[in-house]
């Protein structure tokens, strides 16, 4: 519980440093936030690296966990609560953790796509991330000359999940429709899938290699980057 509370405050405050650093950039307006913080159960895809194409989508077996997590408002699929998130949560009214209309729509079960009720969503948060950052990111270019690897990647943020009754892995129980991508993307490792499937991934614009780090905005991570730091005193700047 001290962790989980730990995990939430964290985020909290990530989240207002966030805000706080658009308004001096951008300045306050009406336009909706990029990212809200809810808690509590959700999917997670970040260790998919076989997802499988199924027509213009790509399903994706993910572990189900409950902890503080992040949202896109951009990729709600529940077009309703995707309204009442973005007209809620905006850079002029920003909402707190569990403040977003799609935080109670996840908790409660009632994540509606193509008036179909889903009980679990795909969201993001840092579970094993020091894990999966140890196997080190390849930036990969389906575009690029004499490129090798996946023509294809799925983003599974915001997407909808069912249980799986017979998972292949029991540590990912569930089964998310994500949707196709042809773009850029980051690789772990290298740019193909395992078992001929695909990976579950984000844009490759949306991280920095030079500094190890994202470009965007995201809640919490500058503590979690240090939470993968082995244990140490830095060196002084002149030395």
């Amino acid at each position: 519980m001290r962790l989980q509370f730990l995990a939430i405050t964290t985020l909290a405050l990530a989240a207002n440093s966030c805000r706080d650093s658009k308004a001096d950039v951008h300045g306050l307006d009406g336009a909706p936030e990029e990212a809200v913080v809810c808690t509590g159960w959700h999917a997670l895809c970040s260790a998919s690296f076989d997802c499988t194409m199924n027509g213009d989508r790509a399903d994706c077996d993910c572990m189900r966990v409950n902890e503080a997590h992040i949202v896109y408002t951009a990729e709600i699929k529940d077009l309703e609560v995707k309204r009442q998130t973005q007209t809620r949560c905006t850079r002029e009214a920003s909402c707190d953790v569990d403040e977003a209309p799609v935080c109670e729509s996840i908790r409660n079960g009632q994540y509606t796509v193509d008036d179909v009720i889903y009980a679990w969503v795909s969201t993001y948060s840092y579970r094993g991330w020091c894990e999966i950052l140890a196997q080190g990111f390849v930036p990969c270019d389906p575009g690029a000359p004499g490129y090798v690897g996946d023509l294809h990647w799925a983003v599974c943020d915001g997407a909808p999940c069912t249980e799986n009754p017979n998972p292949s892995d029991p540590d990912r129980p569930l089964r998310c429709q994500c949707r196709l991508e042809t773009s850029p993307f980051v690789g772990l490792g290298t740019c193909s899938g395992e078992n001929g499937g695909i990976f579950s991934s984000f844009s490759l614009s949306a991280w920095d290699f030079q500094n190890n780090t994202y470009t965007l905005d995201m809640p919490g991570y500058e503590y979690v980057r240090g939470a993968c730091e082995p244990v140490g005193s830095d060196p002084r700047p002149s030395e």
